[in-house]
């Protein structure tokens, strides 16, 4: 007999920081794929907690150990090219962000302003919206 998860299609679980610093956001340019860039964080492997995935992923990508989730910004479900279903979590963070530097992950990082995203390619189709979205977060939770 046939296990039912069998039936379910396979998917993967990405999440993302966003951090924002004096009016700009950390991206990094994938050294996987050269031009196109993203936020720092990634996938959750099998048999890990979510938690415990995207504070490996921060410490690997960016060199980050502590940071604190501040808000869910945005969210983003689509295919890829290669037909697997994708989501990816925005997180708006706040951590000590003097000692960010690019990991394995990244070629380089940059501290981009809200209004240079279109002069990015991004590895995934939602990334500019969600990033704004979390530009407006930020505004709202300095006026607070």
């Amino acid at each position: 007999m046939k296990n039912i998860e069998d039936s379910f299609e396979k998917f993967t679980i990405s999440q993302c920081g966003l951090f924002i610093d004096d009016n700009k956001c950390l991206l990094g340019e994938f050294k996987s794929h050269p031009g196109f860039w993203g936020l720092p964080g990634g996938r959750i492997d099998k048999g890990e907690e979510g938690g415990q995935a995207f504070k490996r992923e921060l410490q690997e990508e960016i060199g980050l150990k502590e940071f604190k989730i501040i808000a869910l910004v945005d969210f983003c479900i689509w295919y890829n090219p290669k037909n697997v279903a994708r989501c990816a979590i925005v997180y708006l963070i706040k951590a000590g962000i003097e000692k960010v530097k690019a990991g394995d992950e990244f070629l380089k990082i940059h501290w981009v302003e809200e209004k240079d995203l279109k002069k990015y390619n991004f590895v995934w189709p939602h990334a500019t919206k969600a990033i704004k979205k979390g530009f407006e977060i930020h505004r709202k939770i300095k006026i607070l």
